[in-house]
């Protein structure tokens, strides 16, 4: 472990810390997105590395208030995409998952509502993304958390199109993973398992392990079969 932050805060757009990392693996380099927070905005930055000891920052990814932003590993139909959150503060602030296109990594478009919330289930007061994206047989399928009126963080599944991830295929009518743990319901932020990763467990990644915040005060794990996973969603 190291004895000290890999990544401190380096500019304005940072000053009030950098936090929520997703690490993404493309063409042998390791491309990082965080959340950058400020009193400018909250706003999502990126950087790479191929160590994980040196980092070569390349700056804002969207502007404030943006934030849950997850990079698919190499190309999905031929261009980079991304997974985003952003944060209206007009009208209904509808927070839900997004996505956006990219031919380099820098100039993002197509923006376009993915996976919103909706009302009266366990995601119905918003969403947003969480692990990387990976593929399966039947298109990407990302881990992503929700929150419910009474303000519980959760985990469900989203199956999106292998060559169109615009196009969502089938979600979790009911979450993965709930809080249930006392170190999961108690702490900083009660209620709240909140993914940003997960590795697989063997060579065919037929079983992951997910790593979660929980209540905002520790790290944990924990383990699914892919195939359990995809069996509980549903037809969108």
């Amino acid at each position: 472990m190291d004895e000290k932050p890999s990544v401190l805060p380096a500019n304005r757009f940072e000053e009030y810390g950098c936090e929520d990392p997703r690490a993404t693996l493309i063409d042998g380099v390791w491309h990082i997105t965080y959340v950058s927070v400020g009193r400018l905005g909250v706003t999502t930055s990126r950087l790479t590395t191929t160590d994980f000891r040196c980092f070569e920052r390349h700056g804002l990814v969207f502007l404030p208030d943006h934030k849950d932003v997850v990079l698919f590993p190499g190309r999905a139909g031929g261009r980079f995409a991304a997974l985003t959150r952003p944060m209206p503060q007009s009208f209904g602030r509808v927070l839900g998952i997004w996505i956006a296109f990219s031919d380099d990594l820098v100039h993002w478009g197509e923006h376009t509502p993915l996976a919103l919330p909706r009302p009266g289930m366990w995601d119905e007061l918003r969403t947003g993304a969480s692990a990387v994206p990976f593929r399966v047989a039947d298109g990407w399928l990302e881990i992503y958390h929700g929150v419910d009126r009474n303000t519980r963080y959760a985990l469900g599944g989203l199956l999106l199109d292998a060559d169109d991830p615009s196009r969502v295929i089938a979600r979790s009518p009911e979450p993965i993973l709930v809080p249930t743990e006392t170190y999961e319901r108690k702490g900083l932020y009660n209620n709240v398992v909140f993914a940003c990763g997960h590795v697989p467990l063997d060579p065919a990644a037929e079983n992951i392990r997910v790593y979660y915040g929980a209540a905002d005060s520790c790290l944990a794990a924990a383990d699914f079969r892919v195939k359990d996973i995809l069996d509980q969603l549903r037809p969108c």
